[in-house]
């Protein structure tokens, strides 16, 4: 066999087993090749050049949205309509980046920095200059918007970089430095790979003593063990952003609108639940659950799921059978040990439905652990005070939302339970590209993304007094 032809990988639809791409595999060498490359790479490009790259890929993507959306929900099973608007959010992404690069050549020279009258002939230069290299690595689950999260950023701020992205789902993100390239893109500003040995690419990537900061979407585990490789290898120094886990609560309070609520619960079928800020816990009180349970059940019956490329579906596959097999013990493990399934629990192939399940107990590992896939364990309390102590009873704090007619409840709660992204009377996972975002525990060091923040996190900062 030709060395080559073991050098790639075939990517296959969830749903159908379709091969629906291959990419090559890059070795160690070849690696450490493109690292020195990125490094060394400087753009001559302008911001506002730079910025006129991101809206021309921007204007790509919106004129073929549907060709892209397909080629999402061809590599992850996720169903189009999902994929259009993964499409719709990195369309967005790309023109706040750009819209922000634009402002970049200039610095702020200023004497408001100065508070001693003593200094009156003092000013501040506030210099802020591209980093030499980043490094991000992206999950399966949002194939193309994940990397333009953490792609346009770096190109707005003039930093290069390179990605590694998920090896169930890679071929958006190859597409993506495609399209990036043809409408302008300097060559190494921008390196995709993904490497023969899937710890070994990431151990080489992290370890590298000329990065600047690593960027990191996806699991506790691996982000945990992200810190250790960096501390490990000299690293300790440089930038790091983990966006982890999550696991949202929706909190419906007793004077909660049920209807406007039971609407809110479906974000938990988003994406098929594959999303870390989905709720992944329904906490009732008590006196309305059977009310709620009711209206939201019947909702959740008339979701239609299966195939990824009906467009009339909008819930498709889970990544493969495998994250079936772990959300279906789960399930029945919380069965077997008291909870009561209302709708749901089938499963064909790499298909899951839609399932709710009742008298979920906080202890049970469907509600422990980040249970990724279209689960919504509804959780039942009497008090406030019952349920702050439910939701922290794991350590993740990504995000979070309660139904309640009352401002003053939502921010003590909110106070309380100290998420980093946190709705009143909507989904936990609610957000725009401006906005910051991440969490704290097991779901981040308190490190925010989103546009703006990623575009600073990727800069240096210098400052020069002027003294006249």
């Amino acid at each position: 066999m030709n060395k080559e032809n073991l050098k790639k990988m075939r990517i296959k639809n969830p749903f159908n087993n379709d091969v629906v791409g291959e990419i090559l595999l890059k070795t160690e060498s070849e690696i450490d090749i493109l690292l020195k490359k990125a490094y060394n790479f400087k753009y001559k490009e302008n911001s506002k050049d730079r910025a006129k790259i991101l809206n021309n890929v921007a204007q790509f993507y919106d004129d073929n949205s549907f060709t892209e959306a397909l080629l999402i929900t061809k590599e992850s099973g996720i169903c189009i309509k999902q994929a259009l608007y993964e499409v719709k959010r990195s369309v967005n992404a790309l023109k706040y980046a750009a819209m922000h690069a634009e402002k970049l050549d200039s610095n702020d020279i200023s004497s408001d920095y100065i508070m001693n009258s003593d200094n009156s002939n003092v000013d501040l230069e506030v210099i802020v200059e591209p980093f030499d290299l980043a490094i991000a690595i992206t999950p399966f689950n949002h194939p193309l918007n994940q990397v333009v999260h953490k792609v346009a950023p770096a190109i707005a701020a003039g930093t290069a970089i390179v990605l590694k992205p998920s090896e169930k789902t890679p071929l958006s993100a190859y597409r993506f430095r495609e399209v990036l390239i043809k409408c302008g893109l300097p060559d190494y500003a921008f390196i995709v790979l993904n490497g023969l040995d899937l710890v070994h690419t990431v151990t080489q990537l992290v370890s590298y003593s000329n990065l600047d900061v690593v960027s990191f979407t996806g699991s506790v585990e691996v982000g945990k063990k992200i810190e250790a490789i960096m501390k490990d290898n000299g690293n300790t120094l440089k930038k790091y952003i983990p966006e982890l886990g999550g696991n949202a609560a929706f909190v419906i309070n007793e004077d909660a609108d049920l209807e406007l609520a039971s609407n809110i619960a479906l974000s938990a079928f988003d994406n098929a639940g594959q999303r870390c800020t989905a709720i992944k816990r329904i906490l009732v009180h008590n006196q309305v659950a059977d009310e709620f349970i009711e209206k939201f059940v019947s909702k959740v019956k008339d979701i239609k799921y299966g195939d990824p490329f009906d467009e009339n579906n909008t819930m498709g596959t889970l990544i493969d059978s495998k994250a079936v097999e772990q959300i279906y013990n789960r399930v029945n493990s919380a069965i077997d040990s008291g909870a009561k399934l209302l709708y749901g629990n089938h499963t064909s192939k790499a298909v899951y439905s839609p399932t709710v399940i009742d008298y979920v107990l906080p202890e049970m590992e469907l509600v422990k652990e980040e249970t990724f896939g279209p689960i919504a364990p509804i959780i039942r309390f009497n008090s406030i005070d019952e349920c702050v102590e439910i939701v922290k009873s794991t350590s993740f704090r990504l995000a979070g939302s309660i139904a309640t007619k009352s401002l003053e409840m939502a921010k003590e709660y909110s106070n309380r339970i100290s998420v980093g992204q946190f709705s009143w009377n909507g989904p936990p996972g609610y957000r725009t590209e401006n906005a910051p975002f991440g969490g704290f525990g097991s779901s981040g060091n308190g490190a925010k993304e989103g546009i703006v923040h990623s575009i600073k996190g990727l800069m240096k900062i210098r400052t020069f007094w002027r003294h006249n």
